[in-house]
């Protein structure tokens, strides 16, 4: 899916965008139920940084991917950065249109 968005960049003020990597980013960074016109969109960050609950990081991915996967997102890889008190994740998503197989919503 590729989309028309507005960048101020180089002087230009629309361009055609891939747009699979905007709606990653969106839904990793919306807390479940936050949006009124959808509330299925985004993840429960609020259930996995609580303090009654203890999770492994490799747990925590597989339900980042399995998120990305429900909205027809291809992860190719993840790239697992560690520092002493925190984890980056870096996603490597799969290009659209290499992206087969996907059970889309």
């Amino acid at each position: 899916m590729i989309d028309i968005a507005v960048q101020e960049q180089a002087g230009l003020d629309l361009g055609a965008y891939d747009t699979q990597n905007f709606r990653a980013a969106n839904l990793l960074s919306v807390q479940l139920g936050s949006l009124e016109y959808e509330p299925d969109f985004g993840i429960d960050l609020k259930y996995f940084l609580s303090e009654d609950f203890k999770i492994q990081n490799d747990s925590f991915k597989a339900y980042l991917v399995e998120a990305l996967a429900n909205r027809a997102i291809n992860v190719a890889s993840i790239i697992d950065e560690k520092g002493l008190l925190s984890s980056i994740y870096n996603f490597n998503l799969t290009p659209e249109e290499q992206s087969t197989g996907m059970i889309a919503r």
